[in-house]
């Protein structure tokens, strides 16, 4: 489910991951970075996300979209299909074994 919004939604929705069919999340904050949301120990001593060209040390944790992520044009829409590329290469590897 994709849901695009011009104004914020002052309504929650909530899922009951139990029941739905849910493989994959999406989160999209905005203009800067908000990880209050996320709970594990990925951060650096500045509260950045500790990863290797978006492959952060918890297993199954990806990132995507962020400044110099792997080439210069990674927070790009135009650098985002190369990310993806590698991305897509490494997680093939990683659930091969």
């Amino acid at each position: 489910m994709v849901a695009l919004a011009r104004k914020p939604c002052p309504n929650i929705i909530a899922v009951d991951a139990t029941t739905a069919a849910v493989s994959t999340i999406l989160w999209a904050t905005g203009y800067r970075p908000d990880y209050s949301w996320l709970d594990v120990p990925v951060f650096d001593r500045k509260g950045q996300i500790r990863h290797d060209g978006g492959i952060v040390d918890q297993p199954g944790l990806y990132l995507m979209g962020m400044q110099f992520l792997r080439r210069r044009k990674s927070a790009l829409i135009d650098g985002a299909g190369d990310d993806a590329r590698d991305l897509s290469d490494h997680l093939v590897s990683y659930l091969a074994g």
